[in-house]
């Protein structure tokens, strides 16, 4: 016999196409790393060019955070009813009866009051300013700050702005988009002074759409840049740049260097990165990779625009970050060396192993293959089982115990088909229903063998049987398993031609050539019912939510217009009647007044409590030390009272919102109810991994356990209102707040000296399911 014949009539051996198969797997992957060698130049220098691009992009968004703190801040306070009330006030010279003082004092000592409360907590602010357009844009209210405290500018030393670069613009102005203007140093009656500042500008306009004013808000650039954070790593040098040359270089173990600002002792052009031929400005995005050095200019406007937004910058403000290029390419190209090599004398060895190893391991599989070759279904395979104890052995016994386990199976599965809760259905693909079992019979007033060898359409609406055929049609020939229906509700009909409501799953598998379609049903009749009602009762529940509502209303502005009238009327009286009143009557009149100002403080405190969970509140996590002095800010605290804060409460990290209130709520009543004329109040607290742990304790009268309870009612106090002036509303708001929030609150007094309140506020709010409550 030649040996074509040989070949021809003999297949290859599983030993050699093993021996193959390890040979030419592993010399395509040597080829293909030899391939990525070849032609891999491009792609490193794509991958540099992504990674300082992502550097880049990643030290711009970090500077680019603080300004976009900035214009937040510059948005909200220019929506503030103070920045309303000065410009109506000093235009129409309008005057609210209930002021005490003429409305345009009033208002700038308001909005004063804004800016220095903006200017404590952002400590790279240096000035605050409105500045309205007549008198050439002449200040109006302006805030200083001035080393570590803040200072309000009297009116006889504000200035007029109008040659200012930031204010010539009249048609940006006028346009109401809010824009930073240059790095300039600070300017003060026309003389350069003070560090390099950029100012916030956001105009404010009037009835008719031009600007009638202007929010400016000076911040330290230098601090600006330092607030960023840039600390570079791996090898980076960030350098934070203006179009002007002022710049501050960043290092990796030291932080942030100081700023040289164009035109000042200490600045020199050669010390200004070199930009390798990139043209920088504040829509840049470049990246150059040179033999020495990658160097990426990613302009602030740039990554504004990349994140949807626009900052409107006058000055173009970029980041320049530079790498040695041997950081971007050594290690990949070692790599790739390295595998190329092992890839070779691999594929050379796992050949000739596969090989000589394969011929001996298929001797016995080829024995057993025969075996199962000869064998019928249903035979015994038992006697196909090896003496060996070998791996030939282990597959036939693992054949074996398939077999019987494929037979107990198909047994069990058929059970469970026929005595499943919910009803099975399988059809094939011209809609002729094969199987179905009891369940499903049950649910449509059938028997099952009145369903088999029917169309599917029997147990649907007509509507949805002309949708079926044309899915069928549609889904005939794939042959891919798939799921087509998830969970879908859909009519159906009964037997007795009633109408019911099912919720049905339908996947699709192909065997054979032929597609099938398995279907889940389930009636869902009572539980669409069960919804329904469920949806009235909600409906219900938002009338009830409008009507309270629409009555919060009424009782905040309605009842407050004839209170209003009593307090004007009893003050015109009084004043007319001065020459007749006595002390007696004097003190009636006051009176008066101050029944009618407890009226107006329990309805203010009854629309808050009313609107308690259904008006959201923002919170920002602060810390401890921040919150508490806000609270002490807030405080009225009384000449000869201590308020102390624990170091544990000082490290906290806590939502500011509504703890804020409710803090302020408990510290006010320790304060309001304090019977002797010097005291201490401590407010402490801890942290746990579910709740923050909040207490406040005074020195003042404690509370009988018998009042514990009573004390949180709305409308509640336990000393008379004639001699606190309180309108009982605090604590009910206390309750409601930690009640929504799923905490708890708790007296700690023996009814002797001293009292504390304990709040457990849980860091997962119950009814929201958000951290923090709803924290932005």
């Amino acid at each position: 016999m030649e040996t074509s014949q040989v070949i021809a009539g003999r297949q290859i051996s599983l030993g050699v196409k093993l021996a193959l198969m390890a040979f030419f797997v592993v010399l395509v992957a040597s080829l293909f790393f030899a391939a990525v060698n070849l032609f891999g130049v491009q792609w490193y220098r794509t991958a540099a060019v992504s990674r300082m691009e992502f550097a880049g992009g990643f030290f711009a968004e970090r500077l680019l955070q603080q300004l976009d703190l900035m214009a937040s801040d510059g948005r909200n306070i220019a929506t503030l009813p103070e920045i309303d009330g000065v410009v109506t006030a000093t235009g129409q010279g309008l005057h609210d009866q209930t002021v005490k003082e003429p409305p345009d004092i009033y208002w700038r000592r308001r909005l004063e009051a804004v800016f220095d409360s903006v200017l404590r907590t952002r400590p790279h602010y240096s000035q605050m300013r409105y500045i309205g357009r007549d008198d050439n844009w002449r200040e109006v209210v302006r805030v200083n700050r001035v080393s570590d405290r803040t200072e309000v500018v009297r009116r006889s030393a504000l200035q007029s702005k109008g040659d200012e670069p930031y204010l010539a613009d009249e048609a940006a102005l006028d346009a109401g988009h809010p824009f930073f203007s240059r790095v300039t140093l600070n300017r003060e009656y026309g003389r350069e002074e003070g560090p390099p500042t950029i100012r916030l500008v956001v105009p404010v306009p009037g009835p008719d759409g031009r600007a009638v004013g202007a929010l400016v808000i000076n911040a330290d650039f230098a601090s600006i840049l330092r607030a960023a954070d840039l600390y570079p790593a791996d090898g980076y040098a960030v350098t934070a740049m203006t179009a002007s040359g002022d710049f501050m270089r960043y290092d990796p173990v030291t932080g942030p260097g100081p700023l040289r600002f164009h035109g000042t002792p200490g600045w020199r052009a050669e010390d200004l990165p070199d930009l390798g031929g990139i043209a920088p400005s504040g829509s840049t995005r470049a990246t150059k990779i040179g033999w020495q050095r990658a160097i990426n200019v990613t302009g602030l406007s740039a990554a504004s625009l990349s994140r949807g937004d626009h900052l409107l910058l006058r000055t173009d403000i970029f980041v320049v970050t530079e790498l040695p290029t041997p950081y971007l390419f050594a290690p990949i190209r070692q790599q790739l060396v390295y595998g190329l090599a092992v890839g070779i004398v691999l594929s050379i060895l796992a050949g000739l192993v596969a090989w000589l190893f394969g011929n001996r391991l298929t001797k016995p599989l080829n024995r057993l293959a025969r075996g199962l070759r000869a064998s019928e279904p249903g035979d015994d395979l038992r006697s196909l089982i090896p003496d060996s104890n070998d791996e030939v052995a282990e597959l036939a016994r693992a054949v074996v115990k398939l077999n019987e386990r494929l037979f107990q199976k198909s047994a069990k599965l058929n059970a469970i088909f026929a005595e499943a809760a919910d009803g099975l259905i399988t059809i094939n693909q011209e809609g002729v229903i094969e199987e179905a079992n009891a369940a499903l019979a049950r649910i449509f007033g059938y028997e099952p063998s009145e369903l088999l060898g029917r169309n599917v359409c029997m147990l649907m609406s007509e509507e949805e049987a002309v949708k079926h055929d044309r899915m069928m049609r549609r889904r005939i020939g794939e042959a891919t398993p798939q799921r087509l229906i998830a969970g879908r509700e859909m009519p159906g009909r009964r037997k007795d031609g009633t109408a019911i409501t099912v919720e049905i799953s339908v996947a699709s598998t192909s065997h054979a050539g032929r597609t099938r379609f398995i279907g889940v049903l389930r009636d869902v009749t009572s539980r669409r019912e069960a919804q329904a009602r469920s949806e009235a009762l909600v409906q219900a529940l938002e009338r009830s939510n409008a009507d309270l509502d629409a009555f919060a209303y009424f009782a905040s502005h309605d009842l407050k217009a004839p209170l209003r009238v009593i307090d004007n009327a009893s003050a015109w009286l009084e004043e007319d009647l001065a020459p007749y009143l006595n002390d007696d009557t004097r003190d009636s009149m006051n009176l008066l007044r101050s029944r009618v100002a407890r009226m107006e403080r329990l309805l203010d405190d009854l629309l808050n409590h009313s609107r308690i969970g259904r008006i959201e509140e923002k919170a920002q996590i602060v810390e401890g030390r921040e919150l508490a002095s806000e609270l002490r800010g807030l405080l009225n605290l009384p000449e000869g009272f201590t308020f102390e804060v624990t170091p544990d409460f000082d490290k906290l990290h806590i939502p500011n919102m509504p703890i804020k209130t409710i803090l302020l709520n408990l510290l006010g009543n320790s304060l309001k109810h304090h019977d002797r004329s010097t005291g201490l109040v401590r407010l402490s607290g801890s942290e746990t991994d579910d709740a923050y742990c909040l207490s406040v304790s005074d020195d003042g009268p404690g509370i009988p356990p018998a009042y514990h309870k009573k004390v949180f009612e709305m409308f509640q106090t336990l000393r008379p209102r004639d001699e606190v002036e309180a309108s009982g509303m605090g604590l009910a708001m206390v309750l409601k707040y930690v009640r929504i929030a799923g905490g708890q609150v708790r007296i700690e007094s023996d009814g002797g000296r001293g009292t504390t309140m304990h709040v457990v506020w849980p860091k997962v709010c119950a009814k929201s399911g958000k951290s923090a409550w709803r924290a932005a």
